[in-house]
């Protein structure tokens, strides 16, 4: 039984999930490594170095320590500043000789260990009064920032952000020297690139989950700086949040360029107390996070102890603050919107159905009832001999898309480009070897190289495809066409719903797993020459 609120649902799954963030954490004060919270290095002993973004879990602790922080047993306990101090002081002993800090490998010298640490030791601090920290700790910051300072993530918005606010952060605290001209013109380019429609690019796309991440990081900008630019941002990237809210009160994870199946709810409870669209979101998202459910409840342990239980930490002392809804969402209203900028389309019949189709993701469609997704086509695969196939299912600027929404009721959308070639690759102690020496050599240069080839890489397969999709009421017609896709020893299936653009944060269980992909008939519906068609309908009973 839920409780309904979202103040008593998020500090339950919070309370709840304490003892597992404190059994990453090393609490033996005499250990070498108290402070850690990476257990497959302190406890496990399976990696021989710790992975510095996993030291975000002191946040949570300092925040359920402070006396506003009700019904858990850190409130007001000694251990947990000691334990909060062991984390700073470990943190700072992970830095790199240039300050920046390992997440995957060692040297690698990566952008998001070192925003995302950095930001968490300065909340800490900031919680604190911004009283100067001890002086190993203090140097860490200020190596950490300066490296900051220098670098930019421009493919991943949400790292940019989290690097934003820290720097903006570290410009408040005693001691630390910055450049405030190059801040300014890296907080101008940030700015610049959030889209019309109000999300910021993830990877080549829009991405719910790490939009919400943004919008953490856009308060802490705010507050830090006291610009209401920041806090505008946050409204126009609540809006697009909005739109995606389903009947069932959750966010599609198979319309993001990143598939996060997660939403923060830090920004969007402080953007609630001046934006009712904002407290209507949160309260649609979170009144039922202490469920099983939940997306909250499939959250793996490694994000346990990254920002998604922070952010819900940080939330708890302004729960309360957040009105009644007393605007509708969409999926309340109803109406087909059309997101061109994100190649999303989006049917919402109140108290029914909500329909998604992610045009830049091949023509991917979910369909949604009140008590979450009943049915999805995510495309087609052709499976080749070894570890090879060819998908539709990728997240690609080259498709060709056609996005229609009209008063009349007709919604339809049409994608067309080509399969995309992708090669599964299994992990060994060579490539392990090969990466650690390729780090070695090339240092940070390395990692543009890793995500060209498990993220950005855009191989032909040289079959194209179209897929066109029309919504009918709350059901989805789709008709797909190919153009020579038959192979020898080469087998054209329909997809499950696992994406294979590598993204750490997905691979997690999501509802969508469970939809099995309808069987291809022996006979499509039109075949001549190198062309084959198939058509079907999403029209699964939603109640």
């Amino acid at each position: 039984m839920h409780s309904g609120s979202p103040l008593q649902s998020i500090q339950t799954r919070v309370i709840h999930a304490l003892p597992r963030l404190l059994g990453q954490l090393d609490r033996d004060a005499d250990s070498p490594t108290f402070g850690c919270f990476d257990r497959d290095y302190w406890h496990y002993k399976i990696r021989d170095f710790a992975s510095a973004i996993l030291q975000q879990g002191m946040v949570v602790i300092e925040c359920l320590r402070r006396p506003e922080a009700s019904d858990n047993p850190l409130r007001g306990h000694p251990l947990a500043i000691r334990w909060v101090d062991g984390a700073l002081r470990f943190w700072a002993g992970q830095q790199l000789g240039d300050g920046s800090f390992n997440e995957y490998y060692p040297g690698e010298h990566g952008f998001p260990p070192t925003a995302f640490s950095l930001r968490a030791a300065l909340l800490v601090l900031r919680s604190r009064g911004l009283t100067e920290p001890e002086p190993r700790v203090a140097a860490a910051i200020q190596n950490a920032a300066r490296w900051l300072i220098h670098h930019a993530e421009i493919e991943a918005l949400n790292q940019e952000a989290a690097a934003l606010a820290a720097l903006a952060l570290a410009r408040n605290l005693p001691g630390i020297r910055l450049n405030p001209d190059r801040l300014m013109t890296r907080l101008d380019r940030f700015l610049a690139r959030q889209s019309a429609e109000g999300w910021f690019p993830e990877y080549g796309g829009a991405d719910t989950g790490y939009l919400s991440v943004t919008l953490d990081c856009l308060w802490d900008l705010f507050e830090a700086t006291g610009e209401p630019r920041f806090r505008d941002a946050l409204d126009r990237g609540v809006a697009y949040i909005a739109a995606l809210v389903a009947v069932s009160g959750e966010t599609p994870a198979a319309v993001n360029s990143r598939n996060t199946d997660y939403i923060l709810p830090y920004g969007l409870v402080r953007a609630a107390a001046h934006n009712p669209l904002a407290a209507a979101v949160v309260r649609a998202l979170f009144q039922r996070a202490d469920t099983a459910a939940h997306p909250l409840a499939r959250t793996d342990d490694r994000y346990l102890c990254h920002y998604v239980y922070a952010s819900c930490a940080r939330s708890l002392a302004h729960l309360e603050a957040v009105p009644a809804a007393a605007t509708l969402l969409p999926c309340q209203t109803g109406g087909d919107y059309a997101l061109p900028e994100a190649g999303v389309l989006i049917r919402h019949v109140p108290s029914r159905a909500s329909v998604y189709v992610a045009a830049r993701k091949g023509g991917v469609v979910c369909r949604y009832g009140p008590a979450g997704i009943r049915d999805a086509d995510h495309g087609w695969r052709l499976l080749r001999p070894g570890s090879h196939a060819a998908i539709t299912h990728w997240q690609d600027p080259g498709y060709r898309i056609q996005l229609a929404a009209g008063g009349d009721g007709a919604a339809a959308v049409s994608v067309e480009g080509a399969m995309t070639v992708h090669r599964w690759r299994v992990s060994s102690p060579l490539r392990h070897v090969v990466l650690r020496l390729a780090a070695l050599v090339l240092g940070q240069r390395l990692i543009p190289r890793l995500k060209q080839a498990l993220i950005f890489k855009r191989v032909s397969a040289g079959i194209r495809f179209r897929r066109d999709v029309r919504l009918d009421g709350d059901a989805a017609d789709i008709r797909d066409t190919f153009t020579a896709p038959r192979q020898k020893t080469a087998r054209l299936v329909r997809s499950t719903g696992h994406s294979l653009r590598h993204v750490a944060s997905a691979g997690g269980f999501i509802p969508d797993d469970l939809i099995l992909p309808a069987p291809v008939a022996e006979q499509p519906e039109a075949a001549g020459g190198d062309t084959r068609v198939f058509a079907r309908r999403l029209d699964t009973p939603l109640g």
